[in-house]
């Protein structure tokens, strides 16, 4: 389940990098950010379910709290702008 859900948030990351890449339009890097957020909590699961709590899985947890931080200031400051 986590395994389809992180190839399918993989593909929709990639397709929106890819077009912010090819059309320059750098109002789609947030959605980017949020997506590999998304993503890194995913993989973060997949490492508990595995039973490998390592630092690895600490990371990508910390890592996607971060990245989603870092869009909902953007979110708010684009919006008091």
């Amino acid at each position: 389940m986590l395994g389809k859900m992180r190839k399918t948030i993989s593909l929709i990351v990639l397709a929106i990098a890819i077009y912010g890449l090819a059309s320059g339009n750098n109002g789609l890097l947030p959605f980017t950010m949020v997506g590999l957020g998304i993503l890194m909590v995913i993989m973060g699961l997949e490492e508990f379910q595995k039973n490998r709590k390592s630092y690895r899985s600490y990371l990508l947890f910390a890592v996607s709290i971060f990245m989603l931080f870092v869009f909902i200031q953007l979110m708010i400051y684009k919006s008091s702008i």
